[in-house]
């Protein structure tokens, strides 16, 4: 049997506690690992680590690499001071992604960011982040934290038609989820912007060489891979270049 892609995936802490002890956990939320399943990979959760060595080792096992979502990157990796809008964050998980995101864009390892993990990508290719959106703006923007009843598509966006992304989705126009506040500002080296939103949020960006397989996204494709449209595919693209580069 042809084995499948071994795709890692970086885990968060999460806070646990037991007779008011701690005992906090690290893991990955269930959708991305069905996603992956679901796309023909194989899921290996990669834990934070403030030991390169370590992270290097489980890398050297991995035939792509996914980022997922959740709490907002230090702007020091950036060179910013911290805004008062700055949410929670999580120094050693940045640490591990920004390593990992980095080898794998030298080694040409696909690789795959989901909203936190778009941000990541682009910081460690040496771009910045808009710190909150509201603030930046300072003007009415498309609602970027959806509060629906229940999971759905909330908003549209515009997708450059000779991307990457435009040939996965079969479309220039598709309606997302929305779960953040904040975004790519100053784009990465060796990086372009593929999608926005109407209010010009970028929503999307990929490596200029087409030969390697960066793609940063910044919704939640994982919630809605069940509707096996563009949020499977995307899942499906990255397997794919994963199994092609074996």
């Amino acid at each position: 049997m042809n084995r499948r892609p071994l795709i890692g995936i970086t885990a968060r802490k999460i806070a646990f506690f037991h007779q008011d002890r701690p005992y906090h956990r690290y893991g990955v939320p269930i959708a991305y690992l069905e996603a992956v399943e679901e796309a023909g990979g194989t899921p290996l959760m990669i834990p934070p680590s403030s030991k390169p060595e370590v992270l290097l080792q489980t890398y050297g096992m991995l035939d792509g690499l996914l980022l997922p979502g959740g709490h907002d990157v230090d702007p020091v990796h950036y060179g910013e001071e911290p805004s008062p809008k700055l949410e929670a964050i999580d120094q050693v998980r940045d640490a591990t992604e920004l390593l990992l995101a980095k080898k794998a864009m030298e080694d040409g390892l696909p690789l795959f960011g989901v909203c936190r993990g778009c941000q990541v990508l682009n910081v460690a290719a040496g771009g910045s982040l808009h710190q909150d959106l509201a603030t930046t703006f300072g003007k009415p923007i498309v609602r970027h934290f959806q509060q629906h009843v229940e999971e759905g598509p909330s908003h549209f966006i515009d997708i450059e038609a000779d991307s990457r992304l435009a040939a996965i989705a079969g479309a220039t126009r598709v309606r997302v989820n929305t779960y953040h506040h904040q975004a790519v500002n100053r784009l990465g080296a060796g990086l372009k912007i593929t999608a926005r939103a109407t209010d010009g949020v970028v929503e999307a960006i990929e490596a200029v060489d087409t030969n390697r397989f960066v793609l940063g996204v910044q919704w939640h494709p994982e919630l809605l891979a069940s509707h096996r449209d563009v949020n499977l595919k995307v899942f499906e693209a990255h397997v794919a270049a994963a199994r092609d580069r074996r």
